[in-house]
Parts: C-alpha cells; sequence; structure tokens
C-alpha cells in the first residue's frame, strides 16, 4: 500500500491498528490490520512526530517549530486522544 501522506515519521500497534504518524501528511493514520483497511484519525494539528498508545490512549507529538511546518500558538506539544470514545 502507497502511502500518500508520505513516509511515515513513527508508528505504534494497539488493539489489531497500527497508527502511524506522517510529518509531511501532517497527520495520525490508522491501520485497521483486521480488516485491512486505513484512514486518517488525526489531521488538523500539522506536522505529527511520533505516536504512542497507553491502556486506550494515543499520544502524539507535533513538530512544527522545526523551520518546516507552520507554527502555531501552543506548538511543539505532546496530544492524548481516547481511542474508545
Amino acid at each position: 500500500m502507497k502511502m500518500r501522506h508520505g513516509p511515515p515519521s513513527g508508528a505504534t500497534y494497539h488493539d489489531e491498528s497500527l497508527y502511524v504518524a506522517a510529518l509531511r501528511g501532517s497527520a495520525v493514520l490508522e491501520f485497521d490490520l483486521e480488516n485491512n483497511e486505513v484512514q486518517t484519525l488525526v489531521s488538523d494539528f500539522g506536522r505529527i512526530r511520533d505516536t504512542y498508545v497507553e491502556d486506550d490512549d494515543l499520544y502524539f507529538i507535533t513538530n512544527n517549530l522545526d523551520g518546516r511546518g507552520n507554527g502555531r500558538d501552543n506548538d511543539d506539544r505532546l496530544v492524548r486522544i481516547n481511542l474508545t470514545e
């Protein structure tokens, strides 16, 4: 499967899904390994550097202040999203 969001910058596995960070694509992609489907889970935080899952929470870090992204207030930061909601 070709990634239209560019190469991955980080990934983590949880509950039959692979969560992949894409810097250039500014997204977190969820690959459902059981159903062989992919969806954009997050796309409004700018460049995403890496992902991590603990319990049912997905954590990711933004990377917009490195001179390549469009920096905004509160960048760069750690964001948490609950995967069960």
